[in-house]
């Protein structure tokens, strides 16, 4: 397949495909309250899972969104919830000792299960389902060094998993391009769009008051709290959040130059009718290889007649259409028989990680933040929302061990244009 042909459906849209069924809203901006209690910057999953819990604690709150709700990756992400981090149970072991990965691994179980938890408690339709993942190897060393790293969580944890050799992986998805992988059946897949969509539904039902296309515009340390400069107006409030991950920037310099973002690439294709995504995917659960720089698939939650598959994380290209082809090429590694697919929707969102390629949550000159979620950010970001409210209010559980300050380098300022030669070198080892 040449580049310039046309892999997008003739009615493609750039918008993500989570959309459809999560429309974003397109409001007149609620005024800013001359006071509240807690501000927050950003209105993803982080910030409205703090937001809940915090009004639900008694304090009024208040959301800041520089463009409409959910704008940013909370309704971009693929809709994963597992609990893998890109620094394995063994590295840390190894480098940190055994009760370090304990408490690392012990978070993201946490993290997890705050995500199930609170789907069932908000009552959130969006097509939550513990389906199971299967991390594919890209050659028979990967799938060793697998097998070596999931038999420690399994030792040191209790989590099962199961290999499936390169002969057994057909029953799951229908490729001779990966080696074979492992198999984590508890797993869990959602519609991104519809969680956000709860979220913000059960944040506004707790009485937040969530405004909308009003970015703020910096902070000021006072005697008690804090000036917030939003578009229009100023904001006294007596505690802040920060919650924009890869979304953040100028408002506040300090965390700007310990987040970095990047793209990360999505695409879902136009329907291909259920029996051929049952054929391609038989094992109907949420794929993804296990490199550094990872392509991921799954059937697309809510329609089984669609596929969705991203990749190419870190790339920059302003072109859509040609990441469409490029990704399309991809997938085509993956599965030959699909020179014909054409996608509907091709999208992409910022993710954001840390120096130290580590979630982080914290508190620098009083200002509450978390994000830098490495690509785990459906579940951490659950996990961290619940734990900063849980410390304005007072309460215990709010302690991490994700909680040290994000580093920096002498040379970053916010413009994070070394992250694709980044990302290259730390994928040397892929395939």
């Amino acid at each position: 397949m040449a580049f310039g042909s046309n892999v997008l459906s003739s009615n493609a849209s750039f918008d993500p495909y989570w959309w459809r069924a999560a429309p974003h809203e397109q409001k007149q901006p609620v005024a800013a309250p001359s006071r509240t209690d807690v501000a927050i910057v950003g209105s993803g999953i982080t910030g409205l899972v703090a937001a809940i819990h915090l009004a639900r604690g008694g304090r009024q709150v208040t959301v800041f969104e520089a463009k409409e709700p959910g704008h940013g990756a909370s309704t971009r992400n693929a809709g994963y919830v597992g609990r893998t981090l890109k620094h394995g149970f063994g590295e840390i072991m190894e480098k940190e000792g055994l009760d370090k990965a304990k408490a690392v691994y012990g978070e993201l179980m946490d993290a997890f299960v705050a995500v199930k938890d609170t789907v069932e408690q908000e009552d959130i339709q969006c097509h939550y389902k513990q389906q199971g993942r299967l991390l594919l190897a890209t050659s028979t060393t990967m799938y060793d060094a697998m097998a070596r790293e999931f038999a420690l969580r399994e030792k040191h944890l209790g989590e099962s998993f199961a290999t499936v050799d390169r002969a057994g992986q057909h029953d799951e998805i229908s490729t001779d391009h990966y080696f074979g992988g492992v198999k984590i059946e508890d797993h869990a897949g959602l519609h991104p769009g519809l969680y956000h969509q709860g979220l913000l539904d059960a944040a506004r039902d707790a009485g937040v008051v969530i405004c909308a296309f009003t970015p703020v515009l910096g902070f000021r340390k006072e005697a008690e709290g804090f000036t917030v400069f939003v578009k229009g107006a100023k904001v006294q409030a007596r505690d802040v959040i920060v919650a924009t991950n890869g979304y953040g920037g100028r408002e506040w310099p300090w965390l700007q130059r310990r987040i970095m973002p990047f793209h990360a690439y999505q695409t879902v294709s136009a329907p291909l009718g259920e029996n051929r995504v049952k054929s391609l995917l038989p094992g109907g659960r949420t794929y993804i290889d296990w490199n550094f720089n990872v392509d991921w698939m799954r059937e697309a939650p809510g329609d089984p007649t669609r596929i969705i598959f991203g990749g190419l994380t870190g790339e920059i290209d302003a072109d859509l259409r040609v990441m469409a082809e490029r990704l399309h090429l991809r997938l085509l590694r993956v599965f030959p028989d699909l020179a014909d697919l054409q996608f509907d929707h091709m999208w992409t969102g910022k993710c954001a990680g840390t120096f130290d390629i580590n979630p982080k949550i914290g508190c620098h000159d009083g200002i509450h933040y978390a994000g830098g979620y490495c690509f785990a950010g459906v579940p951490m970001g659950t996990l961290f929302g619940q734990k900063l409210a849980k410390r304005i209010l007072g309460q215990s559980g709010g302690e991490s061990v994700f909680d040290s300050e994000p580093p920096t380098k002498f040379f970053y300022r916010g413009n994070a244009w070394f992250v694709p030669h980044a990302i290259k070198w730390l994928s040397r080892g892929d395939r």
